[in-house]
């Protein structure tokens, strides 16, 4: 969601960044509901293994963000479910014209369509993630 200061500010967009395996990622701040240190819903999955092709060397996940399912149907609108990632787990603003598409040949090889864009946060490359797209 992005949010207009004034004029010669650049559109900020709040994003949640976490630790997913020896990665950072981050997911739009108006699609996480909560955060916990253990699973309070039903439905589970851990990050890594949303993401990588191979997951035989998952972490466990330390924290929990519980996310509206946008694979709900209608009637299940408040259908929620929780993602497991590790790391440290900060709320950050970050201007728009520093999230980047993923180029053409990442985004013919990647492993989970979830994964939509790149950025930098303190020199570090974070993967965008469009929770949409996840699916536990």
């Amino acid at each position: 969601m992005l949010q207009q200061r004034d004029h010669n500010e650049q559109p900020k967009v709040a994003l949640v960044l976490f630790g997913v395996g020896p990665y950072r990622a981050a997911l739009e701040a108006c699609h996480v509901l909560a955060m916990t240190d253990h699973p309070t819903t039903t439905l589970t999955a851990n990050a890594q293994t949303l993401l990588y092709e191979s997951s035989d060397h998952a972490s466990p996940p330390s924290r929990w963000l519980t996310l509206r399912d946008a694979q709900a149907t209608t009637s299940e609108k408040n259908s929620t479910w929780q993602l497991g990632v590790s790391g440290d787990i900060m709320l950050q603003q970050l201007s728009a014209n520093t999230l980047y598409p993923l180029p053409k040949l990442l985004l013919s090889r990647r492993f989970s369509t979830a994964l939509c864009g790149l950025t930098f946060d303190q020199q570090q490359l974070v993967l965008l993630l469009d929770a949409r797209k996840l699916n536990p």
